[in-house]
């Protein structure tokens, strides 16, 4: 390999060496392997990637990023670390080449071509590392976590595409094999499409008929010109009568062979059904046996036996499972006259064990001696104690004519020989391109000697037994990488939502209470989550059950377990520990030892759990929550993926929680903060003044509104409202130095509200406070007869809204607004004057009263108005909480203030 060493170890290991070629030979193209390593490098933002098979050297067969030419070749320079991942046969995480001792000196590195390096192996599902996929950049960078399980998710996808397209082959050679095997035995297949009316016939068939080469003709040619007059209405009865009853037909006829010529066939046919029910087609062997019937007696039969076995063997090829080959296969022994028999299969993974499916009639004698036998086989041992087994090991054939020469041979057959009454038996292997799948038993109750037909008729048997086991594994492996491949999109399908979940509130209780709906019952029947609260102590936070009607229950039991539960429990020993725990097997007395109350030991018990899994919720090493997931013994227990998966789970849910309790913590001081500094108003003569604050929803940022209500050192009365510009701490703390600001330089300068805004301008500058701020500064000067002048100056600020005592409902500033402050410090500003009337109502607001997401400004101005209008006779206090509930709506985003003043 290209910059590698010398193979040694894992890289020269002969098996695995063998197993990468296999799939290699099998690799079409690259467009698979350059999709799922182009996708490697989006998702995670690297600028290479590659997809390397290594045999006895290594290769690239696909990637993204490449230069033109390396797909295809050797891996160049980036081999020697490629190597290091398949000896190892475990990730390579290299954030930073230059300065990774063990891989600094590596051409690739000095030569600046990769600065980071990471790396997954490829494992098949034999347990051998056949290749890598790599990321890799010029410049060193940071791997997380997520981006190396991601890579292992891919990884895994890989080798089902390689393993996917070596099955792919298993069956396509399965099936060459099968024509081979038709080839030998003279056998010809036909199939009659029933909707199409016409008949297929391969080259086999076509020859009997005098044709060179594969032929489809019409239905109603067949019977006319290809079968003999004498034979027409009896087969096409007989084929009429099975089409009727979906069912299996044999006939004898002459047919007419193109050219001339007559010969005697012998048709077998199965009526197969469509997804409809209905029949579809036929599908049917045809053996010439003119020369038979020409032949003694003797012959005859054996040419039968021949026909019998080779309908069978088309039977074997169609067969959807290898429990079903023992019956198939036995109904063809039987017409040489054995009794039953079996398939053994050698178990995949298990290299010392077979499964053993047997015919019926050993099945009815042993059930009664053997209880574990079924339709589904039983696994044995792969010793040499009995033929079947014998043979599966060794593949060599072993024929027995005798009781005796059975137990001689193999001495335990003395109780099998007892009970089956067996007198003879012949075992044979199974074998497909060299590899030794298992072994075909079948068994005779008399004496039998074996001539040399029987055995190459046994042999033809066992040959399609071979292609159909093989066929069958295939597509089991094919449907295991399949399986493999859904299940790993599932998982991360399942991390993503439980992603999108828990940052779709910041209230701790949705958070985990979604969570637990999501994760049951896809990791579990019922699931209970418990955190802790300010003190450190255990507290219920979530439950849910897959019978919605027992969600109660479950959250009752919760509640009582938490205050109970013993150190050993689930909760405080995670929490204890930080390590997740598996119960296979929750009994009784584990029950009793980790609960001490009655009525929650009840409560469990009736649950029925039988397994639990409970996992901490995580962040930084520190545990802040447990989450539990409780299996019943229908479901049993959890999966290694289903317990990697829920850790995975809890590491998101603990960022999360943590999250959302720092979130909480800034609010809650945000918003005491806020409401420190908004003071109640002042009594004033003839005058009532109404404030109100409301935060933003819960899950938005705190904001920066305010209100003031004072008197001047002169004794004018000062309303002000304002908005600081941002939604956070700072904001809260900026209004707050704003506000103070406002009441020192209004209260002891007595000046106008344009001056004092002026002032606070100039202020906010020379005080580096850098902010903005919306401001209404509003004096209440009176006039005498009860009346009072309204004077103000806004700096951006919405306008007041003014009620008279005749419900008469108007903007009192219809005219643009100054600038706001911190925009323009030394901008001259000007008053606005109203004269109040007795009865009249004046109301200040912030701007979250009247604006929305979902509604502007000027909307919401006039939908204020309006509402005015209806309550505006209503008491003061009264007035400003119909104002909020109609107007504010539980979620909104911004938080208002308010203040309202009506002359009395």
């Amino acid at each position: 390999m290209s910059g590698s060493p010398p193979l040694d170890g894992v890289l020269a290991d002969p098996a695995r060496i063998a197993v990468a070629r296999r799939l290699l030979a099998e690799v079409s193209g690259t467009a698979s392997y350059d999709r799922l390593s182009g996708l490697a490098a989006r998702l995670v933002g690297a600028g290479h990637a590659k997809v390397t098979l290594f045999t006895d050297q290594d290769l690239v067969v696909g990637g993204h990023g490449l230069p033109p030419g390396v797909v295809g070749g050797p891996a160049l320079l980036t081999g020697a670390l490629s190597a290091m991942v398949v000896s190892s046969g475990a990730p390579l995480v290299v954030p930073d080449a230059r300065r990774t001792p063990r891989v600094a000196d590596l051409p690739a590195v000095t030569s600046g071509q990769v600065g980071a390096y990471l790396g997954s192996p490829l494992v098949t599902s034999s347990g051998h590392v056949v290749g890598v996929l790599a990321l890799y950049d010029a410049a060193p960078r940071p791997w997380t976590g997520d981006e190396a399980e991601l890579l292992r998710q891919l990884a895994s996808s890989v080798v089902a595409e390689l393993e996917l397209a070596a099955a792919n082959a298993d069956v396509a050679w399965s099936a060459r094999r099968l024509g081979v095997a038709l080839e030998a035995s003279s056998v010809g297949i036909w199939e009659v499409d029933l909707r199409g009316d016409f008949i297929d016939w391969d080259e086999r068939t076509a020859a009997i008929f005098g044709f060179d080469q594969a032929t489809r003709i019409p239905m109603d040619r067949l019977f006319a010109e290809y079968v003999h007059p004498d034979d027409q209405e009896v087969s096409q009865r007989t084929m009429a009568d099975a089409v009727s009853a979906r069912a299996q037909y044999t006939v004898e006829l002459r047919v007419l062979r193109q050219g001339g010529g007559v010969r005697w066939i012998v048709c077998r046919g199965r009526v197969l059904t469509g997804p409809d029910g209905e029949p579809a087609r036929i599908l049917g062997t045809v053996l010439d046996v003119t020369d038979a019937r020409d032949q003694a007696e003797a012959r005859l039969v054996a040419v039968q036996r021949t026909a019998a076995i080779s309908a069978v063997a088309a039977e074997v090829a169609n067969a959807t499972g290898i429990a079903q080959l023992a019956d198939i296969t036995l109904r063809g022994a039987e017409v040489l006259g054995a009794v039953s028999g079996g398939v053994a299969v050698r178990e995949p993974g298990a290299e010392d064990r077979i499964r053993l499916y047997l015919g019926r009639r050993i099945l009815e004698v042993f059930r009664d001696e053997v209880t574990e036998l079924s339709e589904d086989g039983v696994l044995v041992d792969l010793d040499d104690e009995l033929p079947t087994q014998y043979t599966a090991r060794t593949g060599e054939r072993v024929v027995l004519t005798s009781a005796e020469e059975c137990i001689a041979r193999f001495p335990a057959m003395a109780q099998v020989t007892e009970w089956l009454g067996l007198r003879a038996l012949a075992s044979l292997p199974l074998v497909v391109e060299g590899r030794l799948l298992g072994s075909f038993v079948v068994y005779w109750a008399t004496d039998h000697p074996f001539d040399a037909e029987e055995l190459r008729l046994l042999e033809g048997l066992t040959a399609q037994i071979s292609l159909s086991t093989s066929r069958l594994q295939a597509d089991a492996a094919r449907d295991r990488a399949v399986a493999a491949v859904t299940e790993a999109n599932q998982r991360l399908e399942l991390l993503a939502e439980a992603g999108r979940v828990l940052s779709s509130t910041l209230d701790i209780g949705e958070q985990l209470q979604r969570l637990a709906a999501l994760v049951v019952p896809r990791l579990g029947d019922w699931c209970w989550i418990v955190s802790t609260d300010d003190h450190g102590r255990l507290q219920e936070s979530a439950s849910a059950h897959r019978d919605p009607d027992r969600s109660d229950f479950v959250a009752a039991y919760v509640e009582r377990m938490v205050r109970t539960v013993s150190p050993e429990g689930a909760p405080r020993r995670v929490f204890r520990t930080g390590q997740p725990l598996v119960v296979r097997n929750l009994s009784p007395e584990r029950i009793a030892s980790v609960l001490s109350d009655p009525e929650a030991r009840a409560a469990l018990v009736e649950l029925a759990p039988s397994s639990v899994a409970a996992v901490p919720l995580t962040i930084r090493g520190q545990t802040v929550g447990v989450l539990c997931l409780l299996n019943g013994a229908d479901r049993g227990a959890h999966s290694p993926a289903d317990v990697e998966t829920a850790v995975e789970i809890g590491r998101r849910a603990g960022m999360a929680l943590h999250h959302a309790r720092l979130y909480g913590q800034q609010r809650a001081l945000a918003d005491a903060l806020q409401r420190s500094m908004l003071t109640a108003p002042p009594a004033i003569e003839n005058c009532q003044i109404v404030v109100r604050y409301v935060p933003a929803a819960e899950g938005a940022e705190i904001g920066g509104d305010w209100y003031d209500a004072f008197q001047q050192s002169t004794g004018t009365t000062v309303l002000a409202i304002g908005d600081v510009v941002g939604h956070d701490t700072r904001a809260a703390a900026a209004m707050g130095q704003v506000r103070g600001l406002l009441r020192g330089i209004s209260y002891s300068s007595g000046g106008s509200p344009a001056w004092v805004l002026t002032e606070l301008d100039r202020a906010l500058e020379g005080l580096a406070l850098h902010t903005m701020a919306t401001a209404l500064v509003a004096h209440l000067e009176p006039e005498g007869a009860g009346r009072m002048l309204l004077r103000w100056s806004s700096a951006g600020h919405p306008p007041p809204v003014l009620v008279e005592a005749d419900g008469t409902v108007r903007l009192l500033d219809v005219t643009e607004a100054d600038l706001l402050l911190g925009v323009q410090p030394g901008f001259l500003r000007e008053d606005r004057t109203a004269l109040l009337e007795r009865g009249a109502t004046v109301l200040l607001y912030t701007d979250g009263l009247v604006e929305r997401r979902d509604r502007d400004i000027d909307a919401g101005t006039e939908e204020l108005l309006a509402v005015l209008r209806e309550c505006g006779a209503l008491p003061l206090e009264s007035l400003c909480d119909e104002v909020l509930r109609r107007m504010f709506l539980p979620d909104a985003e911004d938080d208002v203030a308010v203040l309202a003043v009506r002359l009395c």
